[in-house]
């Protein structure tokens, strides 16, 4: 016989030995009970005819039978108590050696979970649980009942125990894993990370200021990076002005974390007393123990992270998801000109290297996506290469339909505007480019279903990059910094050789594109995105016409109006509009959403409602007055965007799910804050 047949036999005759002994304790408790009574009764009655011998012949009656009544009761309960069962009888004397040797413990329990058998494993252990629940030793062993699981750890007054349940008994193994799991700690504990840090924007201030002002900067940042890395035992080396090489190790790299990373905020507050617009960006991989899966892994991460608007650390283990630490800064960095002129020569080539060029945009197309497809299209054509504009029948604003239809004869005349299924049937995936504007997630691209195919990818975009990124890109330009793509766009026209013709459509429509995402210049706005607003003018925008096309009639604007009341705020800071009885289109949402700006001390918004596209999701439109990473709150949420503009539309939550993990998420950040989360 095995050892679970064993013990399930053993099990059993104590069961039985249980039964017959309560059959007799409730037998024997009926009989003394009887006899007592009547021995009570006897008593008196002589008493009363002061027959005073024979009453104390029945009191010593009443006695015995008490006393043989308390007995037996006492021994039932011994025996219900009875732990030490002798093993080497359950199991056998071999199995008894080797689970001795293996140090592993056996208990049986009951329908309520109390424990009716242990093994001398517990006792030596000085643990007592006969008659005891088995939740009153360890508390997470109730999810081997609740869950379906076969196995947790627990832990109990400094050790570690592996617990196994048997699914066809009551039986529990249990086996002492302490010096295991201490060990399987201390390595991950020590497992090696490798670190860049990066000071943003430093080989800007290092191109043009003088002497005393680098020397400021090195001494009060580069400085204070070094301190704070040697201060947490990092081995830190200069790699070049700005960027430092780290290593270190998971505990190291847990306990930083814990801080909330201070040296981002030490750095910009450094910073801002120098009045100097310079960040850190930090990136940490681990999980590998090929160095040059880290490197890969570690450069792509601080790509990734400045990329997003840097202040922040990105940090990776191989085969897991990027997860984000700070960035609560939009950055104020002033783009290079010098990149933007090498940018715009290598776009040139890469369109000339290709046999056709394909355009996409992003779902839900709005001004500014519009404007980059169409002024990018006017670029290729001028190059005298195919162009196709992968945005027919794909959802659009509505604002953007009726400016499109005014101009629908033009449209057609000198752009081509094909299907997502047209492109993918005629597209050559390894001669043709495929142009990604104003997105780079490939889940809300026109081009979706044939993204992961493609080649020859080019990606121009201003929104935060995420981890959900396309992969494998010939060549990325992404300035979060920008207003826009449609800025992007004026720049990269405005550094090359050729003239690019851009007539009134085009520069109508990227004027409303730079006009929109600003809130009308009073967002996301520089010096930079003003003179890209005055280079469409003189290129034929029409203002007029684009104030016209943002405005709105009675009924919206009363629609807009009655669904900004229904706005509650939160934390002081935070106003949020939950809609449950409205389908809205998502250009009515983010006007609500931004309209809730004005509210004095409101620092982000959120619109919550069922979308018109798409009647069986939740959507949420995300705005802040640029002081509060609203795209934070909305990755954690499955969605994105960038600092101050952010959305989601989930289907598997309803608006007031939706609503309370906004509330959870911007809860979790209050409590990380120093402008750090």
């Amino acid at each position: 016989m095995d050892v679970d047949g064993r013990v399930r036999l053993s099990f059993a005759v104590e069961k039985r030995i249980e039964v017959f002994y309560m059959k007799q304790f409730e037998k024997w408790r009926s009989l003394c009970a009887t006899g007592l009574v009547l021995g009570l009764i006897l008593s008196i009655l002589l008493f009363v005819k002061k027959e005073y011998i024979f009453m104390f012949v029945a009191l010593i009656l009443v006695f015995i039978f008490t006393f043989a009544f308390f007995g037996f009761w006492a021994a039932l309960k011994k025996h219900g108590m009875k732990t030490e069962v002798d093993i080497s009888r359950v199991l056998g004397k071999d199995a008894k050696d080797a689970l001795n040797f293996g140090d592993v413990g056996i208990l049986t329990y009951n329908e309520e979970y109390i424990v009716t058998w242990a093994s001398p494993f517990f006792k030596e252990k000085g643990i007592e649980l006969t008659n005891n629940k088995l939740t009153s030793w360890i508390s997470n062993i109730r999810t081997l009942f609740d869950d379906d699981v076969d196995m947790v750890i627990g832990k109990s007054e400094g050790h570690v125990y592996e617990i196994t349940r048997k699914r066809d008994a009551q039986i529990l193994y249990v086996k002492d894993i302490t010096d295991y799991y201490n060990m399987r700690q201390q390595y991950l504990d020590n497992e090696i990370v490798i670190g860049l840090l990066q000071l943003d924007n430093y080989m800007e201030y290092q191109s043009y200021e003088n002497e005393e002002i680098m020397a400021q900067i090195n001494t009060h940042l580069r400085a204070s990076l070094v301190t704070w890395a040697k201060d947490n035992k990092m081995f830190v080396r200069r790699l070049r002005s700005d960027r430092f090489l780290v290593i270190l190790n998971k505990e190291i790299l847990t306990e930083v974390r814990k801080q909330n990373f201070t040296i981002l905020q030490l750095i910009k507050d450094e910073a801002n007393k120098l009045d100097v617009s310079i960040t850190l960006s930090m990136a940490f991989a681990y999980g590998s123990n090929d160095f040059t899966v880290l490197d890969d892994m570690v450069n792509e991460l601080i790509e990734l992270a400045q990329s997003r608007g840097g202040d922040q650390a990105a940090i990776r283990a191989s085969g897991g998801t990027v997860q984000f630490v700070g960035g609560n800064s939009e950055t104020t960095s002033t783009r290079s000109k010098v990149r933007v002129r090498i940018m715009a020569q290598s776009i040139q080539e890469a369109i000339m290297e290709s046999n056709r060029v394909y355009i996409a945009g992003h779902v839900m197309s709005d001004f500014d996506c519009m404007g980059a497809c169409l002024a990018l299209s006017n670029w290729v054509h001028a190059l005298g290469k195919e162009v196709y504009i992968v945005l027919k029948d794909v959802p659009r604003d509505e604002q953007l339909q009726e400016v499109m239809n005014t101009f629908r004869s033009v449209v057609q005349e000198r752009h081509t505007l094909i299907t997502p299924d047209e492109a993918m049937a005629t597209m050559d995936l390894n001669k043709d480019l495929l142009i990604m504007a104003d997105h780079g997630i490939p889940a809300i691209s026109s081009a979706k279903e044939f993204v992961d195919q493609c080649n020859r990818i080019l990606v121009i975009d201003h929104h935060r990059r995420s981890d959900t990124f396309v992969k494998h890109t010939l060549l990325t330009y992404v300035e979060s910094t920008a207003s826009s793509a449609c800025e992007l766009i004026v720049e990269l026209l405005q550094n090359i050789p050729n003239h690019i013709p851009i007539y009134e459509l085009e520069a109508t429509v990227m004027y409303l594109g730079i006009l929109v995402d600003t809130n009308r210049f009073k967002m996301h706005t520089d010096a930079r995105t003003f003179e890209a607003a005055a280079a469409l003018q003189n290129w034929g925008a029409n203002t007029k016409r684009a104030e016209k096309a943002l405005c709105e009639d009675y009924l919206y604007f009363s629609m807009k109006n009655a669904l900004i009341q229904q706005a509650r705020p939160y934390y002081d800071h935070f106003m949020i509009a939950a809609i449950e009885d409205e389908v809205l289109e998502k250009t009515m949402m983010a006007q609500v959403s931004q309209a809730l700006l004005l509210i004095k001390g409101c620092m982000a918004s959120f619109t919550i409602a069922k979308v018109r596209t798409n009647p069986s999701a939740v959507a949420v439109s995300a705005r802040s007055d640029g002081s509060y990473n609203v795209q934070k709150i909305m990755e954690k949420l499955n969605g994105g965007g960038h600092f101050s503009a952010a959305a989601v539309e989930r289907e598997d939550v309803s608006v007031q799910q939706m609503k309370d993990m906004i509330l959870k998420c911007i809860e979790e950040e209050q409590k990380n804050e120093s402008n750090i989360a």
